[in-house]
This record gives structure tokens, sequence and C-alpha cells, in this order.
């Protein structure tokens, strides 16, 4: 039973720090939505702080999931970071409340502390594969790091301005036909730039 309360009053926190944000959102209006009352609230949590530190937790372990089982599976670099970018771009579009709660504090929120902890090895998941099959990122302006911060960047502002595209495109960026071509996208670009480096790759050593 315990499980399950904290379940329900992680998902009542989820849903109000997504809508209203961190600072918008109240113990009270967490507790009444989840059915609980405020001091099991701070007997699981401690309070506001700890149920941001719980609802963080559980998406990204989750997140974390889903990125490694696409990086590990069968498949060459180009197949593997498909899926990787498909694993992300599908985590995004099933869990709006995800980019939104951490958007906000990434954005210079007193938090923003938290979401680099948790960021940090996420970023770095498809680093070393890069950087094996493509000696030329391991540093410098093609280095690997960039290209994560590219794709990152060329992902989730998606996403977070989805409802400014929707105004300058006239259509829903979160559709499921619109999200589908955006992984379309995603994957010609990241084609783009593999066949860039491959290139690269060539010149240098018949430039040695």
């Amino acid at each position: 039973m315990a499980v399950e309360t904290k379940n329900e009053i992680l998902d009542a926190a989820d849903l109000l720090f997504g809508r209203l944000g961190f600072e918008g959102a109240t113990t009270r209006e967490i507790a009444e939505a989840s059915g609980a009352n405020k001091a099991l609230i701070h007997y699981h949590f401690g309070g506001k702080e700890g149920l941001l530190d719980g609802v963080l937790d559980r998406y990204y372990a989750r997140l974390t999931s889903a990125l490694v089982a696409a990086l590990h599976g069968e498949g060459d670099v180009r197949e593997r970071m498909h899926r990787l970018v498909d694993a992300y771009i599908d985590f995004l579009g099933e869990n709006p409340n995800f980019f939104r709660i951490v958007q906000r504090e990434a954005a210079g929120g007193p938090r923003m502390d938290r979401i680099v902890a948790r960021m940090g090895s996420i970023l770095g998941l498809g680093l070393p594969a890069i950087r094996e099959a493509f000696p030329v990122t391991a540093s410098g302006p093609l280095a690997a790091e960039h290209l994560a911060v590219s794709f990152y960047g060329a992902i989730i502002t998606y996403f977070s301005y989805a409802k400014v595209l929707e105004g300058l495109l006239g259509q829903d960026p979160l559709s499921e036909r619109s999200i589908l071509e955006r992984k379309r996208h995603i994957r010609w670009m990241l084609d783009t730039t593999l066949d860039a480096l491959e290139r690269e790759g060539v010149d240098r050593q018949e430039g040695a």
C-alpha cells in the first residue's frame, strides 16, 4: 500500500508541476489530487523539494532504460544512433510533462542543479560509440560532445516550442504524423552528419 500511495502522490505532483510549475503547485493541491493527506507527503518525501526529486528520478530512470536499450541492441553505429534518437523523441512525445518540468528548471530555475546531475550520464551515452567509429570526433569542432549537444537541441527545442511552432506552421507538431515526420528529419540530419564524418576521416587519412 505504501508503494501505491507514493506512486499516486508522484503522479499528482507530476501532473501539477507540469501544469503549474514547481512554484505554482502546492503540497495541499498535490495531496488533494492524489487523495492522500499532506502528512503522508512529508512522511514519504519530506516536502515539495523531495517530491520534485521523486518525479525527476522516476522520469530519468525510464528515459535511461529506453536509451540504453536502444543503444546496446544489434547493428552498426548508424543503426544504433537511429534507435537512440527515435527512443528519445518517442519518450518526449509520450511524456509532455517531463520536458515542461525540465525546461523550466534548465532555463535558469533555482533547481537547475538537479537537472545537471541527472542529465550528465544521459548526454554521454552515445559518445563512446561515435568516437570509436569516427576518430575525428575525439576533439575540436567535430567533437562528439558538440554533436550530442546539437542533436539534443534539435530534438528538445521541437517539443519545448511546440505551441509556438503550432502557431507558425499551422499544424499540431505533437500529432502522431508530425512526430513521425520529425523523427525522419532527425534521422536524415544524423545520416548527413555521419556521412560527412566518414568523408572527413578519409580526407584526413589521405592527407596524413
